[in-house]
């Protein structure tokens, strides 16, 4: 049963490597090289990064983008408070730079080597910034993953927040939280959605995959809001075909005693 698992895994994640081949499109100008990825910003267009040859480095960055169309949607990060400080530590968890003088979100490598596991990185810090500040307009600021893990406290329920693993891929994946073994249950990795839809299974659904050869004695567990956004069932399928369980928030009350080391 583990090997057939373990096919499956190899075959979705080939599968995944091809459509990734094939969404992505490389546009060569004069002065840099334009990525259009497969993954799409809050008005459903794909995000695209600038890669540029530096004196003795490379440089891949937004361009500025998602800072922008951040502030003409009337979210600004201009001064410190709750949204800064999320923004700031989404940052370090991706180890992405952010220039205040142009708004770009970027990184930095010395080798071309380093390219995939850098996009990889900057992408999924894009699409958390995303995620997680679109709902956070009002005046009350309450980002999900701190929902999250208020309610954890509150419940006893151990956990470890914003663990990282290599993958297959050689590309670091960055989980939300942990969760120990217990006497009854296998220990747990969660990534937490705040928008589950349609689109926004990709990413999580490839982290996991990716390292599943590593932590085959893990459940990988999805938490995602419904509170205010009905789930997609395009959202949920994917997972539910590699046994990936998707946890509503607004259910948490019956799941909670799940995830408890007795």
């Amino acid at each position: 049963m583990e090997v057939i698992k373990l096919i499956t895994a190899d075959s979705l994640k080939q599968e995944y490597m091809d459509w990734m081949n094939k969404q992505i499109k490389i546009h060569d100008n004069e002065d840099f090289i334009e990525i259009q990825t497969p993954f799409v910003d809050m008005h459903h267009d794909y995000i695209s990064l600038i890669f540029t040859k530096l004196n003795n480095s490379f440089k891949l960055s937004d361009d500025g983008y998602i800072i922008d169309e951040l502030d003409q949607m009337g979210v600004s990060l201009n001064q410190k408070g709750k949204r800064y400080d999320f923004f700031e530590m989404t940052l370090k968890t991706f180890g992405i730079n952010f220039s205040k003088s142009t708004g770009e979100l970027y990184v930095e490598f010395k080798s071309l080597r380093e390219f995939p596991e850098r996009q990889h990185r900057l992408i999924q810090c894009i699409l958390k910034v995303i995620d997680m500040l679109l709902t956070t307009r009002e005046k009350t600021i309450s980002f999900f993953t701190e929902d999250i893990e208020n309610f954890f406290i509150e419940n006893n329920v151990l956990y470890n927040e914003g663990p990282s693993y290599m993958g297959k891929s050689s590309v670091s994946q960055v989980f939300d939280f942990a969760l120990p073994k217990s006497k009854k249950s296998y220990p747990k990795l969660i990534k937490a959605v705040n928008k589950p839809s349609a689109q926004s299974y990709k990413d999580p659904l490839f982290s996991f995959i990716d390292i599943q050869d590593f932590k085959s004695d893990h459940e990988f567990l999805v938490l995602a809001n419904d509170t205010e956004t009905k789930i997609s069932d395009k959202f949920i399928e994917p997972f539910n075909n590699y046994n990936i369980k998707v946890l509503r928030w607004t259910d948490r009350k019956n799941w909670v005693d799940n995830l408890k080391v007795i």
